[in-house]
């Protein structure tokens, strides 16, 4: 009598999707890399946009002009600080070029503006009522009107024009312009009334020529279409694998 052996199934494997761990995380690596790309690419379009319509008549990359106001007898910024290593002294200039103040008085009389070393403004200022710009980019009743701090005080020993610590300054009706060189340091911007009176009201403007915008703008486009490229091969061969 033969005794018959059952025969177990072979269980039928289900084919894989392919989509394996190694290959989820290479088609995530090139889509990041394509946002990656596609950001150089729109910064480097923005930065040759300002190299060209955004500049002024004179070349300078100008911020919106806001009112500067104050029931003293002048408003300063906030100190501007530029350091540099040793090696490269000339990294301010470099960077930002000429730079360039523009104040446009809102008040009947003649206007001053001047730029100079933060330690002479707080020498020439100390104990002159005057105002400090702590908000730049505040508002008030959709006016660019930036926030300040008052300090009380009296009048300035001498008008602002006849002081001989200025770096560039200027004094007339009418909107007023001065420019400068950048350099290491400290430095304040200083607008008052020619005759050194009280309130001050004007709208300034800063710019500066920032000379390599263009080229950080091209370097921006070449490099994120680089990046894009090898992030479509990437894509590519993650799809078809």
């Amino acid at each position: 009598m033969a005794i018959s052996t059952p025969i177990t199934p072979t269980p039928t494997q289900r084919p894989g999707s392919g989509w394996e761990p190694g290959r989820v995380v290479a088609a995530v690596a090139a889509v990041l890399f394509l946002l990656l790309g596609t950001g150089l690419l729109l910064g480097g379009g923005a930065a040759r946009l300002a190299d060209g319509p955004g500049r002024d008549d004179h070349g300078f990359l100008m911020s919106p002009a806001e009112t500067w106001w104050s029931p003293g007898y002048a408003v300063q910024s906030e100190r501007a600080e530029f350091h540099a290593d040793a090696t490269i002294v000339d990294l301010p200039g470099r960077v930002l070029g000429t730079m360039t103040a523009t104040a446009d008085p809102t008040a009947p009389g003649p206007v001053f503006i001047g730029v100079a070393r933060s330690v002479d403004v707080d020498r020439y200022l100390g104990g002159v009522a005057h105002s400090t710009i702590v908000d730049p980019a505040g508002h008030h009743r959709n006016v660019m009107m930036p926030m300040a701090r008052f300090f009380a005080g009296g009048p300035p020993s001498v008008a602002p024009a006849a002081a001989d610590f200025w770096v560039a300054s200027a004094s007339g009706p009418g909107q007023q312009s001065i420019t400068w060189e950048p350099a290491n340091g400290s430095w304040t911007l200083v607008v008052m009334n020619s005759d050194g009176t009280t309130p001050v009201a004007a709208n300034v403007a800063v710019g500066a020529e920032v000379p390599a915008l263009g080229t950080l703008g091209n370097v921006l486009i070449v490099t994120g279409l680089v990046v894009m490229a090898l992030s479509c091969v990437g894509m590519l061969l993650v799809v078809r694998r």
